[in-house]
């Protein structure tokens, strides 16, 4: 869909973007993913050693967007070199083959906060999240997906 089709259509308009993702089959069971920024990560099926299964991945990208997305807070807030960690974990539906829900625990340093900054904070962290994450935002809302198989 173009950006002139989404318009007349009354849905946003849609960004084109040319493919910067890929990946190549490494070994039986494992692709090695690259961006165009240089970035690589091992892909792999369930139980393949030093490789992420895709669920994996899905998982971390929820996670992680939401952490990116408070950043700025964080930063203005707490300093350049706060802490922080999170946690991602899902209810895997396996009649469905899906997962049902993504949990995230995102545990930002704010010790040097009194309680009621504290909570401000926590209010402002979840509006940017809200706001500011692709991913969350797109799994929320269901995504169309698309594959080719064409003959190399």
């Amino acid at each position: 869909m173009t950006t002139s089709e989404s318009a007349s259509s009354g849905t946003a308009p849609v960004s084109a973007h040319k493919p910067n993702l890929s990946a190549e089959r490494a070994e039986p069971g494992i692709y090695i993913a690259t961006n165009d920024r240089g970035a690589r990560v091992r892909i792999g099926k369930p139980g393949a050693r030093h490789a992420f299964t895709p669920g994996e991945l899905l998982q971390l990208a929820a996670a992680s967007c939401s952490a990116i997305s408070a950043e700025a807070n964080l930063v203005h807030h707490l300093g350049e070199d706060f802490e922080a960690s999170l946690t991602v974990d899902a209810l895997k539906n396996d009649a469905e083959n899906r997962y049902d829900e993504i949990r995230t625990v995102f545990s930002p340093d704010m010790s040097s906060l009194d309680p009621e900054p504290m909570e401000r904070l926590v209010s402002r962290l979840e509006r940017a999240i809200d706001r500011l994450c692709t991913v969350g935002r797109t799994l929320e809302h269901t995504p169309a997906v698309h594959l080719e198989i064409t003959q190399e």
